[in-house]
């Protein structure tokens, strides 16, 4: 649901949201382009966009934080 320089906030079908940490994406080093929201990778050229749909894993839970923390399956 959005993208940051630090990562990809993301939004399940079940409306549960959670972060993908850009330096979990640690196949390449991603660069932030905000006015596209988008992330690309520099070697790869890989990118990731606003409204991609993603394959993710449940990393980290935060209970008293209230937050979710996923990576990329792909990457696992």
């Amino acid at each position: 649901s959005g993208i940051t320089g630090f990562g990809i906030y993301v939004q399940l079908e079940n409306t549960v949201e959670g972060f993908i940490r850009i330096d979990s994406l640690y196949d390449d080093y991603y660069d932030h382009i905000e006015e596209k929201y988008m992330l690309i990778g520099r070697h790869t050229r890989k990118i990731y966009k606003l409204g991609d749909k993603i394959d993710i894993i449940v990393d980290d839970v935060d209970m008293d934080r209230n937050e979710i923390d996923f990576i990329v399956a792909d990457l696992k």
